[in-house]
């Protein structure tokens, strides 16, 4: 069942995941159920038995084939999000070095995974805007919208400040643009600065007029 949108159920997964890795719960794959006992409505026996993978694989030390497992997962537009929330709650800067490849898989939404992975790194310092970069120009602008969205909140540092004008460069979508330009003029960057850089904003605008 897909819990797009129902923040009850995805914090329930988050706290469920974060449940079945810690050492109370780790190597016991009977208390998946167990877990998930009043949470019918959010998961059902799919959503179970790939938390009963993930317990087992990761508590076997054979991440890479779970990671396998999630990868097959994320294409399953039934467990996409689910899958997507397992391999953010998995990521760490070592686990990225055995995503190589996921950021020019086929299917966005296993690169739509892989920057939720990329973003959590990003948001404790453990990668950087350049690390993040080559997913700004993906062919998909679901991936691009959640780049922006994500980064948005950081947009008064000089380093994604370049990243998103550099887009605006390139960018044809204008829900993405214009999500771009709000965040360069929020009020949180107007605030950093103490005012308004006019001049940098119409230079944006100006970027901006060069697309329908």
């Amino acid at each position: 069942m897909e819990i797009k949108g129902d923040e009850d159920c995805q914090l329930a997964l988050y706290k469920i995941i974060s449940q079945l890795l810690s050492e109370e719960y780790r190597g016991n794959k009977s208390r998946v159920g167990e877990i998930l006992n009043g949470y019918d409505e959010c998961f059902g026996e799919d959503v179970a038995s790939l938390l009963s993978d993930m317990v087992f694989y990761v508590e076997n030390g054979e991440v890479e084939k779970f990671l396998d497992v999630l990868r097959e997962k994320l294409r399953d537009k039934k467990l996409r999000d689910e899958a997507t929330l397992i391999l953010r709650e998995l990521c760490s800067r070592e686990l990225l070095d055995r995503l190589e490849g996921w950021g020019e898989d086929l299917e966005p939404s296993v690169r739509i995974a892989y920057l939720k992975c990329l973003l959590k790194l990003f948001d404790r310092g453990e990668v950087g805007v350049e690390d993040l970069a080559p997913l700004a120009e993906d062919p998909s602008p679901k991936v691009r919208l959640a780049l922006v969205s994500s980064l948005s909140i950081y947009a008064e540092r000089e380093d994604v400040k370049e990243l998103f004008i550099e887009m605006l460069g390139r960018e044809s979508r204008g829900e993405i643009r214009n999500l771009i330009l709000e965040a360069l003029s929020s009020k949180t960057q107007a605030e950093a600065s103490g005012k308004l850089d006019e001049r940098f904003l119409s230079k944006i605008i100006k970027k901006l007029r060069r697309f329908p």
